[in-house]
């Protein structure tokens, strides 16, 4: 994994960074995890979106994410409760992030909030080797049009 910086602090397990990027690189950005692929499990959820955009989870503290270009290009997706937003890019399509707040990077209290990072984004990973948890998203919140 070409994309990978290990960082530590002492008394503390080593942290490891992934570079992530859209197809078309406009939107490029870094992602801090506590543990490497494929100890740190990925989530595969059945819901209508995750399943036709394909998206493959993990969950980062958004202090964790650093968007590196592009992050103000990115397009936004609402649809049911309209409680998440799914952003993508807005050139070559490809589905980056959930962001289940909506505040910007840097907003209040960052140490409580997540975004779902779509890990098909990272730089030379193995999705083969990952390991996968499944999450029933389809009963999650009833349908609503």
């Amino acid at each position: 994994m070409s994309s990978t910086n290990p960082t530590s602090v002492e008394g503390q397990k080593a942290r490891i960074t992934y570079d992530a990027a859209c197809h078309c690189g406009n939107v490029k950005f870094t992602v801090t995890l506590d543990k490497p692929f494929p100890e740190q499990k990925v989530n595969k959820c059945n819901c209508t979106i995750c399943t036709q955009k394909g998206y493959v989870f993990v969950y980062p503290p958004r202090r964790d994410i650093n968007f590196t270009q592009g992050y103000e290009t990115m397009g936004a997706y609402k649809f049911n409760t309209k409680q998440k937003t799914h952003k993508f890019c807005t050139n070559c399509g490809t589905s980056l992030l959930i962001d289940f707040h909506g505040t910007p990077p840097g907003g209040p209290e960052p140490d409580k909030d997540t975004l779902a990072i779509n890990v098909r984004n990272f730089t030379d990973i193995d999705m083969e080797a990952m390991e996968y948890t499944y999450f029933d998203g389809k009963k999650l919140i009833p349908r609503v049009d």
